[in-house]
């Protein structure tokens, strides 16, 4: 049986089908709207833009009609900040026509493009083609970190001309979101109306991109499916023709009783769609599940309505911490329940992508009351660390729980924060921050392909320091900046160059 110990997002997924009205186009995306469009400095970059209307932050800002393009070069690079340490296991690209033929996708914990590890390589790309959008999907990837960066290195010509490569959405998509059966797969299924008789309602739901259901013009149509019997549903997933419904709600209703006499539960409300398809996570069950497309631009076409199953957690994962103690690490969790849990194995990791055990513990097997178990790190690493579960199943299944970091006491920083200013700037910034200790220091310029373009040596003092980076050789765009001093990263970030 599958094992999902990411219960804090299962107790997310319940809050927004609570409140469907609040949801975003699709909620699953660890990479939506963090962090580019909040005003946060470490944005979503690029080593070059066509112009200034399509940039970076338009790849995770959720609507499918904008993009990033790049300068017209082979050599380009994108870098998207999840906000904080993730598990990824699944990665979406939908590009415009101008998709590279070859790329890399990276993860990093950090912002140091030399702790990048390469997730997928792509040679010979070949996009699934989705109404002029062409779409990259990679699941199984089973990767931990915050920043994810594509490389890209080959571009397609299009009528014989290389443009620069170009995005409309980044989507990166946690354990809990991999795919599963779809349930909704043949079933019978039923609409409001057709179109013609070679666009019936079956073909909603026979796993075939190519056919589709399509109605005749007029608002408030509908497609539905019978699964037979009442199911668990943890996601949905909505691949439109262009005739899509940009107003429109997903139902269900758990019996025949409730679907006859039109007594439907709406787990998802979107009032203001711009996306050829619409993936949601949703807690719900039923056997009658539907599409309301409500308005559009004409009439209504869905190519594929997928349902995807959800099963109880056999382990339900309700805390994980890990807090310096003393001179160690206290790693703590606890479940609420537990069915053929085999047991837990610690991990721990320097970079939040490679991680090593350190020690295996016995679990309950099978439990209806609450657990609580407890781990001591009594020898952890000196420098900032993360910690994580994985867990198996008795038939071997195993999934990785939630990571946490922690600093051990004792393992200050080299230096108090650092505020790096003004950010953009034209040409000159000024880093300040306080020192402890006198040492020798490095403060190093990285482009958006990991390239250093520019590192300076500097002497630290004990008390207030402060030091001038000249950025006016380099051209406009993004840059990482490093400071080191006594062998450990001072401070890191996003510097833009006007």
């Amino acid at each position: 049986m599958k094992t999902c110990l990411l219960r804090y997002a299962s107790l997310l997924l319940i809050l927004l089908a609570a409140c469907p009205a609040l949801m975003a186009q699709n909620d699953l995306n660890l990479a939506l709207n963090k962090p580019g469009n909040t005003g946060s400095t470490a944005s979503a970059s690029a080593s070059s833009v066509e112009n200034n209307s399509l940039t970076a932050s338009n790849v995770n800002d959720g609507d499918h009609d904008t993009r990033w393009a790049s300068q017209p070069t082979d050599n380009q690079s994108l870098v998207i900040n999840l906000g904080s340490v993730q598990a990824i296991d699944r990665i979406r690209i939908t590009w415009e026509q101008a998709y590279a033929i070859d790329f890399q996708v990276q993860v990093s914990a950090t912002a140091d493009f030399a702790s990048f590890a390469v997730a997928k390589a792509v040679v010979d790309n070949a996009p699934r083609n989705h109404n002029g959008q062409f779409l990259n999907e990679y699941g199984n990837l089973g990767l931990t970190g915050q920043f994810i960066r594509l490389v890209a290195t080959k571009r397609r010509a299009i009528g014989g001309t290389y443009y620069g490569y170009s995005i409309y959405e980044f989507e990166a998509f946690g354990f809990t979101n991999s795919p599963a059966k779809n349930v909704a797969l043949n079933q019978p299924a039923t609409a409001s109306n057709v179109e013609n008789s070679s666009l019936t309602a079956n073909y909603a739901f026979d796993g075939n991109l190519e056919t589709r259901w399509s109605t005749r013009f007029g608002e408030y149509q509908n497609v539905m499916v019978d699964l037979g019997t009442s199911m668990p549903v943890s996601r949905a997933y909505l691949s439109w023709e262009n005739a899509y419904a940009y107003a429109f709600v997903l139902q269900v209703a758990a019996t025949e009783a409730d679907m006859l006499a039109d007594r439907w539960t709406t787990f998802a409300t979107y009032a203001n769609n711009q996306a050829y398809f619409n993936e949601v996570a949703v807690t719900t069950a039923g056997r009658y599940f539907r599409v309301l497309a409500q308005k559009g631009y004409g009439g209504f076409s869905v190519r594929e309505f997928a349902l995807f199953a959800g099963t109880p957690l056999p382990v339900s994962l309700t805390s994980f911490t890990a807090v310096a103690q003393g001179a160690a690490v206290a790693v703590n969790w606890s479940t609420a329940s537990e069915q053929n849990n085999a047991g837990f194995e610690v991990q721990r990791s320097a970079d939040g992508v490679g991680f090593a055990a350190l020690a295996k513990v016995a679990a309950a097997g099978n439990s209806q009351t609450s657990r609580l178990y407890h781990y001591l790190d009594a020898a952890p690493l000196r420098t900032l660390s993360y910690y994580r579960l994985k867990q198996t199943d008795v038939d071997g299944t195993v999934t990785y729980g939630p990571v946490v970091a922690v600093r051990p006491l004792g393992a200050s920083p080299v230096a108090t924060a650092v505020s790096v200013y003004p950010n953009p700037t034209a040409d000159l910034a000024t880093a300040r921050w306080e020192a402890a200790s006198p040492g020798a220091g490095q403060w190093r310029l990285t482009n958006m392909l990991g390239q250093v373009v520019q590192q300076q040596e500097f002497d630290i003092q004990v008390g207030s320091n402060e030091q001038a980076l000249n950025l006016r050789a380099h051209p406009a765009g993004s840059y990482v900046l490093t400071l080191q001093a006594a062998g450990q990263v001072l401070h890191r970030q996003l510097v833009q160059k006007k």
